[in-house]
């Protein structure tokens, strides 16, 4: 099957099936993302960009999986398996990409797994705009956001999340804060002001957290 163009080794062991118009899977990496590992499903910056909820076009395929696996390169394509609880597995539909079935990440839970790893959605501005840009196409129930959140069971997630639906003048009715103090911005330290109905230290400034204006 390799020699008459049926099959291509992704990695050792593994072939990606072709069938008889191998370019249609060659240019659909979310495709292939999807279906290198099971369970698995398209989420972070790739679903945001998707969903068409930010503008920047990600260089790395983002897979959310139960199963630990390493990033791999296939056809020039970085794939990045990131690795979630089993509780955190739902909230994704099959959608159609030219032609070809891919699973990925509803709007909701496109943003709470960026809110969750915002290392993986471009980092946090990237998310906060990403969800403003959702309730300004009406792409997003906020009902359902807070719902999948309380699914979610995760402090830290809910006190982004309120934060940021607070600026954007959203009901936040349901969501429980962090017991414990949040940073906004994960990757940095605590610092800046400490927001105590969220438990949470805003350790960017509003201008580097939404250069096109959240609130």
């Amino acid at each position: 099957m390799k020699r008459e163009g049926l099959v291509a080794g992704v990695e050792r062991g593994k072939y990606l099936l072709l069938g008889l118009t191998p370019e249609k899977v060659f240019s659909n990496p979310l495709y292939i993302g999807a279906n290198l590992l099971s369970p698995s499903y398209i989420s972070f910056w790739s679903a945001l960009h998707f969903h068409g909820l930010t503008e920047q076009v990600p260089r790395t395929v983002s897979v959310a999986t139960t199963r630990r696996k390493s990033q791999i390169s296939f056809r020039g394509t970085r794939y990045r398996f990131v690795t979630i609880k089993p509780g955190a597995f739902f909230g994704y539909r099959r959608e159609t990409l030219d032609g070809l079935p891919v699973p990925i990440a509803d709007e909701a839970k496109s943003i709470l797994d960026s809110l969750t790893l915002p290392e993986y959605a471009g980092g946090i501005t990237e998310v906060a705009n990403a969800l403003r840009a959702a309730f300004s196409g009406q792409a997003l129930d906020v009902r359902q956001l807070i719902e999948y959140a309380g699914r979610l069971n995760n402090g830290s997630l809910s006190s982004r999340l309120g934060y940021l639906l607070d600026l954007l003048h959203q009901p936040v009715e349901g969501l429980r804060p962090s017991r414990g103090p949040v940073r906004l911005d994960p990757r940095l330290a605590e610092r800046g002001t400490f927001h105590s109905r969220w438990r949470l230290y805003v350790n960017i400034s509003l201008d580097d957290l939404s250069p096109k204006g959240i609130v």
